[in-house]
Protein backbone atom coordinates (compact mmCIF):
# COMPACT_ATOMS: atom_id res chain seq x y z
CA UNK A 1 0.00 0.00 0.00
CA UNK A 2 1.55 3.29 -1.14
CA UNK A 3 1.52 6.05 1.49
CA UNK A 4 1.94 9.74 0.79
CA UNK A 5 1.93 12.90 2.84
CA UNK A 6 1.57 16.52 1.81
CA UNK A 7 5.28 17.10 2.41
CA UNK A 8 6.23 14.00 0.40
CA UNK A 9 4.31 15.17 -2.67
CA UNK A 10 5.58 18.71 -2.14
CA UNK A 11 9.16 17.47 -2.07
CA UNK A 12 8.79 15.98 -5.55
CA UNK A 13 7.26 19.20 -6.85
CA UNK A 14 10.13 21.19 -5.37
CA UNK A 15 12.90 18.91 -6.60
CA UNK A 16 12.65 15.35 -7.95
CA UNK A 17 16.25 14.62 -6.93
CA UNK A 18 15.56 15.68 -3.34
CA UNK A 19 12.58 13.30 -3.41
CA UNK A 20 14.81 10.45 -4.58
CA UNK A 21 17.45 11.16 -1.91
CA UNK A 22 14.85 11.33 0.88
CA UNK A 23 12.19 8.76 0.02
CA UNK A 24 13.77 6.26 -2.37
CA UNK A 25 17.50 6.08 -1.59
CA UNK A 26 16.95 7.31 2.00
CA UNK A 27 20.28 9.09 1.97
CA UNK A 28 21.54 10.19 5.36
CA UNK A 29 23.42 13.48 5.49
CA UNK A 30 25.23 14.97 8.45
CA UNK A 31 23.50 18.36 8.61
CA UNK A 32 21.67 20.03 11.43
CA UNK A 33 18.04 21.19 11.25
CA UNK A 34 17.22 24.62 9.83
CA UNK A 35 16.39 27.40 12.25
CA UNK A 36 13.08 27.93 10.41
CA UNK A 37 12.11 24.31 11.12
CA UNK A 38 13.08 24.79 14.77
CA UNK A 39 10.98 27.94 15.01
CA UNK A 40 7.93 26.28 13.49
CA UNK A 41 8.23 23.18 15.67
CA UNK A 42 8.63 25.06 18.95
CA UNK A 43 5.76 27.48 18.26
CA UNK A 44 3.47 24.57 17.28
CA UNK A 45 4.42 22.66 20.42
CA UNK A 46 3.72 25.65 22.66
CA UNK A 47 0.28 26.18 21.12
CA UNK A 48 -0.48 22.49 21.51
CA UNK A 49 0.51 22.73 25.20
CA UNK A 50 -1.61 25.86 25.60
CA UNK A 51 -4.77 24.19 24.30
CA UNK A 52 -4.09 21.09 26.37
CA UNK A 53 -4.08 23.31 29.47
CA UNK A 54 -7.30 24.99 28.34
CA UNK A 55 -8.85 21.54 27.86
CA UNK A 56 -8.07 20.81 31.53
CA UNK A 57 -9.83 23.99 32.60
CA UNK A 58 -6.64 26.03 33.08
CA UNK A 59 -5.94 29.20 31.11
CA UNK A 60 -2.21 29.95 31.42
CA UNK A 61 -1.22 33.59 31.73
CA UNK A 62 0.87 35.17 29.00
CA UNK A 63 4.00 35.16 31.24
CA UNK A 64 3.48 31.41 31.79
CA UNK A 65 3.20 30.81 28.04
CA UNK A 66 6.34 32.88 27.41
CA UNK A 67 8.27 30.99 30.08
CA UNK A 68 7.21 27.67 28.55
CA UNK A 69 8.29 28.88 25.10
CA UNK A 70 11.69 30.05 26.33
CA UNK A 71 12.34 26.73 28.07
CA UNK A 72 11.30 24.73 25.03
CA UNK A 73 13.41 26.89 22.70
CA UNK A 74 16.45 26.36 24.88
CA UNK A 75 15.84 22.59 25.04
CA UNK A 76 15.36 22.35 21.26
CA UNK A 77 18.28 24.51 20.14
CA UNK A 78 21.43 22.71 19.04
CA UNK A 79 24.84 24.01 18.01
CA UNK A 80 24.51 22.56 14.50
CA UNK A 81 21.34 24.56 13.73
CA UNK A 82 21.55 26.01 10.21
CA UNK A 83 20.91 29.72 9.63
CA UNK A 84 20.75 30.46 5.90
CA UNK A 85 19.42 34.01 5.70
CA UNK A 86 22.19 36.56 5.89
CA UNK A 87 21.95 39.10 8.68
CA UNK A 88 19.79 36.91 10.95
CA UNK A 89 20.75 35.52 14.35
CA UNK A 90 19.48 32.82 16.72
CA UNK A 91 18.28 35.50 19.12
CA UNK A 92 16.39 37.18 16.30
CA UNK A 93 14.54 33.97 15.49
CA UNK A 94 13.80 33.36 19.16
CA UNK A 95 12.22 36.81 19.43
CA UNK A 96 10.15 36.20 16.30
CA UNK A 97 8.65 33.08 17.87
CA UNK A 98 7.90 34.93 21.08
CA UNK A 99 6.19 37.75 19.18
CA UNK A 100 4.13 35.26 17.18
CA UNK A 101 2.83 33.70 20.38
CA UNK A 102 2.23 37.05 22.08
CA UNK A 103 0.10 38.27 19.17
CA UNK A 104 -1.84 35.00 19.08
CA UNK A 105 -2.44 35.09 22.84
CA UNK A 106 -3.71 38.68 22.75
CA UNK A 107 -6.10 37.93 19.88
CA UNK A 108 -7.57 34.60 21.10
CA UNK A 109 -7.52 34.57 24.92
CA UNK A 110 -9.47 33.14 26.76
CA UNK A 111 -9.57 30.54 23.94
CA UNK A 112 -13.30 29.86 23.93
CA UNK A 113 -13.76 29.67 20.14
CA UNK A 114 -15.65 26.40 19.94
CA UNK A 115 -15.07 22.92 21.34
CA UNK A 116 -11.60 21.50 20.73
CA UNK A 117 -12.06 17.95 19.39
CA UNK A 118 -8.38 17.14 19.09
CA UNK A 119 -4.82 18.39 18.80
CA UNK A 120 -2.35 16.94 16.30
CA UNK A 121 -5.16 14.71 15.03
CA UNK A 122 -3.88 11.96 12.68
CA UNK A 123 -5.85 11.20 9.53
CA UNK A 124 -5.84 8.82 6.56
CA UNK A 125 -7.55 9.40 3.23
CA UNK A 126 -7.91 6.33 0.96
CA UNK A 127 -7.55 6.90 -2.77
CA UNK A 128 -7.86 4.79 -5.90
CA UNK A 129 -5.32 2.01 -6.36
CA UNK A 130 -4.79 1.41 -2.65
CA UNK A 131 -2.98 4.72 -2.09
CA UNK A 132 -3.38 6.36 1.31
CA UNK A 133 -2.81 10.01 2.21
CA UNK A 134 -1.63 10.60 5.75
CA UNK A 135 -1.17 13.68 7.86
CA UNK A 136 -2.07 15.57 11.03
CA UNK A 137 -4.48 18.39 11.85
CA UNK A 138 -2.96 20.97 14.21
CA UNK A 139 -6.29 21.64 15.91
CA UNK A 140 -9.81 20.40 15.11
CA UNK A 141 -12.66 22.47 16.55
CA UNK A 142 -16.45 22.17 16.50
CA UNK A 143 -18.57 25.31 16.30
CA UNK A 144 -22.36 25.59 16.42
CA UNK A 145 -24.76 24.46 13.68
CA UNK A 146 -22.61 21.61 12.38
CA UNK A 147 -19.60 23.80 11.52
CA UNK A 148 -16.14 22.26 11.95
CA UNK A 149 -12.87 24.17 11.78
CA UNK A 150 -9.34 23.02 11.07
CA UNK A 151 -6.77 25.42 12.50
CA UNK A 152 -3.21 25.45 11.21
CA UNK A 153 -0.34 27.63 12.40
CA UNK A 154 2.15 29.20 10.00
CA UNK A 155 5.41 30.93 10.96
CA UNK A 156 6.40 31.69 7.35
CA UNK A 157 7.51 35.18 6.36
CA UNK A 158 5.15 35.40 3.38
CA UNK A 159 1.44 36.12 3.73
CA UNK A 160 -0.53 34.61 0.81
CA UNK A 161 -3.35 36.40 -0.95
CA UNK A 162 -6.95 35.28 -0.35
CA UNK A 163 -6.94 33.70 -3.82
CA UNK A 164 -3.83 31.69 -3.02
CA UNK A 165 -5.35 30.57 0.27
CA UNK A 166 -8.50 29.42 -1.57
CA UNK A 167 -6.34 27.23 -3.85
CA UNK A 168 -4.04 25.88 -1.13
CA UNK A 169 -3.83 22.10 -1.56
CA UNK A 170 -2.85 21.39 2.03
CA UNK A 171 -6.09 23.03 3.17
CA UNK A 172 -7.93 20.82 0.68
CA UNK A 173 -6.37 17.72 2.24
CA UNK A 174 -7.58 18.84 5.65
CA UNK A 175 -11.08 19.47 4.31
CA UNK A 176 -11.17 15.96 2.81
CA UNK A 177 -10.02 14.44 6.10
CA UNK A 178 -12.60 16.34 8.15
CA UNK A 179 -15.48 15.57 5.79
CA UNK A 180 -14.56 11.89 5.92
CA UNK A 181 -14.41 11.96 9.74
CA UNK A 182 -17.68 13.92 10.08
CA UNK A 183 -19.90 13.14 7.05
CA UNK A 184 -22.78 15.06 8.65
CA UNK A 185 -20.76 18.31 8.82
CA UNK A 186 -22.67 21.25 7.35
CA UNK A 187 -19.47 23.18 6.67
CA UNK A 188 -15.74 22.74 7.10
CA UNK A 189 -13.74 25.92 7.57
CA UNK A 190 -10.00 25.99 7.06
CA UNK A 191 -8.44 28.59 9.34
CA UNK A 192 -4.81 29.43 8.62
CA UNK A 193 -3.09 31.51 11.33
CA UNK A 194 -0.16 33.49 9.89
CA UNK A 195 1.47 34.24 13.19
CA UNK A 196 4.22 36.62 12.06
CA UNK A 197 1.58 38.89 10.54
CA UNK A 198 -1.09 38.45 13.22
CA UNK A 199 -3.48 37.52 10.42
CA UNK A 200 -5.79 34.62 9.77
CA UNK A 201 -7.23 33.46 6.46
CA UNK A 202 -10.45 31.43 6.38
CA UNK A 203 -11.49 29.38 3.35
CA UNK A 204 -13.85 26.53 2.47
CA UNK A 205 -13.98 23.92 -0.30
CA UNK A 206 -16.97 22.79 -2.38
CA UNK A 207 -17.62 19.08 -3.08
CA UNK A 208 -16.58 19.66 -6.72
CA UNK A 209 -13.31 21.25 -5.62
CA UNK A 210 -12.57 18.34 -3.29
CA UNK A 211 -13.28 15.77 -6.02
CA UNK A 212 -11.01 17.66 -8.42
CA UNK A 213 -8.33 17.74 -5.72
CA UNK A 214 -8.50 13.96 -5.26
CA UNK A 215 -8.13 13.42 -9.00
CA UNK A 216 -5.17 15.80 -9.11
CA UNK A 217 -3.46 13.99 -6.23
CA UNK A 218 -3.91 10.64 -8.00
CA UNK A 219 -2.43 12.18 -11.17
CA UNK A 220 0.59 13.55 -9.29
CA UNK A 221 1.20 10.20 -7.61
CA UNK A 222 1.08 8.41 -10.97
CA UNK A 223 3.67 10.82 -12.35
CA UNK A 224 5.97 10.08 -9.41
CA UNK A 225 5.54 6.31 -9.58
CA UNK A 226 6.12 6.30 -13.35
CA UNK A 227 9.28 8.41 -13.10
CA UNK A 228 12.55 6.71 -14.01
CA UNK A 229 14.72 9.81 -13.69
CA UNK A 230 14.83 12.33 -10.85
CA UNK A 231 16.65 15.44 -12.09
CA UNK A 232 17.61 18.27 -9.74
CA UNK A 233 15.36 21.32 -9.91
CA UNK A 234 17.06 24.51 -8.79
CA UNK A 235 15.07 27.18 -6.98
CA UNK A 236 15.34 29.80 -4.26
CA UNK A 237 14.78 26.96 -1.74
CA UNK A 238 18.08 25.23 -2.56
CA UNK A 239 20.08 26.84 0.30
CA UNK A 240 17.72 25.16 2.81
CA UNK A 241 18.02 21.67 1.25
CA UNK A 242 19.50 18.94 3.45
CA UNK A 243 21.26 17.48 0.40
CA UNK A 244 22.92 20.67 -0.83
CA UNK A 245 26.45 19.34 -0.39
CA UNK A 246 25.83 16.22 -2.52
CA UNK A 247 23.61 17.82 -5.17
CA UNK A 248 25.07 17.54 -8.70
CA UNK A 249 23.59 20.95 -9.56
CA UNK A 250 25.38 22.63 -6.65
CA UNK A 251 28.50 20.51 -6.10
CA UNK A 252 30.80 22.36 -8.49
CA UNK A 253 29.72 25.74 -7.19
CA UNK A 254 30.56 24.68 -3.64
CA UNK A 255 33.98 23.41 -4.77
CA UNK A 256 34.76 26.67 -6.59
CA UNK A 257 33.52 28.88 -3.77
CA UNK A 258 35.89 27.09 -1.38
CA UNK A 259 38.94 27.93 -3.54
CA UNK A 260 41.10 31.00 -2.88
CA UNK A 261 40.20 34.06 -4.93
CA UNK A 262 43.38 33.83 -6.99
CA UNK A 263 43.07 30.11 -7.65
CA UNK A 264 39.57 29.40 -8.92
CA UNK A 265 40.20 30.66 -12.47
CA UNK A 266 42.57 27.78 -13.04
CA UNK A 267 40.03 25.14 -12.00
CA UNK A 268 39.31 22.94 -15.06
CA UNK A 269 35.53 23.33 -15.01
CA UNK A 270 35.74 27.12 -14.65
CA UNK A 271 38.21 27.31 -17.52
CA UNK A 272 35.95 25.22 -19.79
CA UNK A 273 32.84 27.29 -19.06
CA UNK A 274 34.73 30.55 -19.57
CA UNK A 275 36.08 29.32 -22.90
CA UNK A 276 32.63 28.18 -24.08
CA UNK A 277 31.08 31.53 -23.07
CA UNK A 278 33.81 33.41 -24.96
CA UNK A 279 33.26 31.31 -28.09
CA UNK A 280 29.51 31.89 -28.05
CA UNK A 281 29.66 35.56 -27.18
CA UNK A 282 29.65 36.82 -30.75
CA UNK A 283 27.08 34.80 -32.68
CA UNK A 284 27.68 36.73 -35.91
CA UNK A 285 31.31 35.69 -35.97
CA UNK A 286 30.54 31.96 -36.07
CA UNK A 287 32.62 30.05 -38.57
CA UNK A 288 32.82 26.34 -39.27
CA UNK A 289 36.06 26.26 -37.32
CA UNK A 290 34.50 28.00 -34.33
CA UNK A 291 31.46 25.70 -34.42
CA UNK A 292 33.82 22.71 -34.31
CA UNK A 293 35.66 24.21 -31.35
CA UNK A 294 32.38 24.87 -29.54
CA UNK A 295 31.47 21.22 -30.08
CA UNK A 296 34.83 20.13 -28.71
CA UNK A 297 34.50 22.34 -25.62
CA UNK A 298 30.94 21.08 -25.04
CA UNK A 299 32.17 17.48 -25.26
CA UNK A 300 34.96 18.29 -22.80
CA UNK A 301 32.41 19.88 -20.43
CA UNK A 302 30.17 16.83 -20.68
CA UNK A 303 33.12 14.56 -19.89
CA UNK A 304 34.19 16.77 -16.97
CA UNK A 305 30.65 16.83 -15.56
CA UNK A 306 30.28 13.07 -16.01
CA UNK A 307 33.61 12.41 -14.26
CA UNK A 308 32.63 14.44 -11.18
CA UNK A 309 28.88 13.76 -11.15
CA UNK A 310 27.88 17.39 -11.81
CA UNK A 311 24.89 18.70 -13.75
CA UNK A 312 25.96 22.34 -13.39
CA UNK A 313 29.54 23.57 -13.93
CA UNK A 314 30.25 27.18 -13.00
CA UNK A 315 32.54 29.69 -14.68
CA UNK A 316 33.52 33.24 -13.79
CA UNK A 317 30.37 34.95 -15.02
CA UNK A 318 28.42 32.11 -16.65
CA UNK A 319 27.60 28.53 -15.74
CA UNK A 320 26.88 25.53 -17.92
CA UNK A 321 23.85 23.27 -17.36
CA UNK A 322 24.55 19.77 -18.67
CA UNK A 323 21.48 17.70 -19.47
CA UNK A 324 22.34 14.10 -20.32
CA UNK A 325 19.61 11.51 -20.64
CA UNK A 326 18.42 8.44 -22.51
CA UNK A 327 15.58 9.08 -24.97
CA UNK A 328 13.51 6.84 -27.22
CA UNK A 329 14.27 7.76 -30.85
CA UNK A 330 11.97 6.97 -33.79
CA UNK A 331 13.08 6.77 -37.44
CA UNK A 332 13.87 10.19 -38.93
CA UNK A 333 13.03 11.30 -42.47
CA UNK A 334 16.29 9.96 -43.91
CA UNK A 335 16.19 6.62 -42.05
CA UNK A 336 15.51 3.38 -43.93
CA UNK A 337 12.69 2.46 -41.53
CA UNK A 338 10.81 5.75 -42.03
CA UNK A 339 8.34 4.21 -44.49
CA UNK A 340 7.50 1.47 -41.95
CA UNK A 341 6.76 4.13 -39.33
CA UNK A 342 4.45 6.03 -41.68
CA UNK A 343 2.61 2.80 -42.59
CA UNK A 344 1.98 2.03 -38.92
CA UNK A 345 0.56 5.52 -38.31
CA UNK A 346 -1.73 5.22 -41.36
CA UNK A 347 -2.94 1.74 -40.35
CA UNK A 348 -3.85 3.07 -36.90
CA UNK A 349 -5.99 5.82 -38.44
CA UNK A 350 -3.84 8.51 -36.84
CA UNK A 351 -2.35 10.06 -39.95
CA UNK A 352 -4.38 13.27 -39.51
CA UNK A 353 -3.08 13.65 -35.95
CA UNK A 354 0.56 12.97 -36.83
CA UNK A 355 0.66 13.78 -40.58
CA UNK A 356 3.64 16.06 -40.06
CA UNK A 357 5.21 13.24 -38.06
CA UNK A 358 6.60 15.41 -35.32
CA UNK A 359 8.74 12.81 -33.61
CA UNK A 360 8.70 14.74 -30.34
CA UNK A 361 4.89 14.80 -30.39
CA UNK A 362 4.69 11.09 -31.22
CA UNK A 363 7.26 10.16 -28.57
CA UNK A 364 5.33 12.20 -25.98
CA UNK A 365 2.10 10.40 -26.89
CA UNK A 366 3.87 7.06 -26.39
CA UNK A 367 5.34 8.04 -23.02
CA UNK A 368 2.08 9.44 -21.64
CA UNK A 369 0.07 6.33 -22.52
CA UNK A 370 -2.21 8.17 -24.94
CA UNK A 371 -1.79 5.62 -27.73
CA UNK A 372 -3.40 2.15 -27.67
CA UNK A 373 -1.15 -0.56 -26.25
CA UNK A 374 -1.11 -2.49 -29.55
CA UNK A 375 0.10 0.61 -31.43
CA UNK A 376 2.73 1.36 -28.80
CA UNK A 377 4.04 -2.19 -29.17
CA UNK A 378 4.40 -1.81 -32.96
CA UNK A 379 6.14 1.56 -32.58
CA UNK A 380 8.46 0.14 -29.94
CA UNK A 381 9.82 -2.30 -32.53
CA UNK A 382 11.07 0.67 -34.57
CA UNK A 383 12.32 2.67 -31.61
CA UNK A 384 15.87 2.72 -30.33
CA UNK A 385 17.47 4.20 -27.25
CA UNK A 386 19.86 7.11 -27.72
CA UNK A 387 22.05 8.97 -25.25
CA UNK A 388 21.59 12.69 -25.75
CA UNK A 389 23.42 15.50 -24.04
CA UNK A 390 22.94 19.25 -24.25
CA UNK A 391 24.98 22.09 -22.77
CA UNK A 392 23.17 25.34 -21.99
CA UNK A 393 24.88 28.49 -20.74
CA UNK A 394 23.20 30.78 -18.25
CA UNK A 395 24.38 33.75 -16.22
CA UNK A 396 25.46 32.98 -12.67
Amino acid sequence: MAQYSYSKLGTYDTCPLQYRFRYIDRVRVDVGPSVEACLGTVVHDVLEWLYEQVGHGVIPSWPAVRTHYQALWKATWTDDMRIVREGTTPEGYRKVGEQCLEHYYARHAPFEEGIVLGLEVPFEIPLAGGTVLRGYLDRLTKRGDGVYEVHDYKTSTRLPTPGEAARDQQAGWYALATQMRFPHAQEVRLVWHYLRHDERLVTTRTPLELEALKQDIVRRIRVIEAADTFPPRESALCPWCDYLTICPAKGHRLVVEALPANAYLGEPGVALVDRLAALKEDVKAYTDERKREIGQVEEALQAYARQHGYTVVVGSAMEAVIDEREVVALPRADDAERSDLEAIIRDAGLWESFSSLSLDKLRKAMNEGILPESLRARLAQLARTEQRATVRLRRR
